[in-house]
């Protein structure tokens, strides 16, 4: 089944600049035009009838509503911020595990500014490390403690929309 595109308020069909949020079946497409909460900006041939492909939003959509208004991003977990680093430590680059061959290679989440200290549980503050190396760090920063952090946390949702590449946000299966 075809995909559709449903972009942002503001999406320029000629250019292709736009914010792309998302993307949909046929079906739901019709259901938004119904609905009039979006407008067909490109149509295609579908077999012997015409469909849209891509479809523009009739009211801006804030950011601050599509990352959760304050609350955390669409797939936040634990286990999607081991996914988001790779299965690796963010301190020492080993690979860690729920299931490891040692202790210390146990998969834990390290909160860089501690949440004691008032760092939030957010994409940005955490990133995946060994157990040995979250102990090592214990309550401390990264530089108090002498570490140093070797990726960037980042909110891959929030990545993924920026590029256009909503269709490849993790999928991340319910508990």
């Amino acid at each position: 089944m075809a995909q559709v595109r449903v972009f942002n308020l503001g999406y320029d069909p000629e250019t292709g600049i736009g914010e792309l949020l998302h993307t949909t079946t046929v079906r739901h497409a019709f259901g938004m035009i119904r609905r009039e909460v979006a407008d067909p900006v490109e149509l295609t041939m579908l077999g012997d009838r015409i469909v849209p492909t891509a479809l523009e939003l009739t009211r801006e959509l804030s950011g601050a509503w599509v990352e959760g208004a304050g609350q955390r991003s669409v797939g936040f977990s634990y286990r999607a911020v081991h996914e988001r680093d790779h299965w690796s430590c963010a301190y020492c680059s080993r690979s860690v595990s729920k299931t490891p061959a040692c202790e210390a290679l146990l998969a834990t989440v390290d909160h860089i500014l501690p949440s004691s200290r008032g760092g939030p549980s957010s994409w940005t503050n955490l990133v995946s490390a060994c157990k040995e190396c979250n102990n090592r760090k214990a309550d401390r920063t990264p530089e108090e403690a002498g570490m140093h952090v070797r990726v960037e946390p980042y909110d891959p949702a929030r990545s993924y929309r920026i590029a256009g590449h909503s269709e490849g946000l993790p999928i991340l299966a319910p508990r």
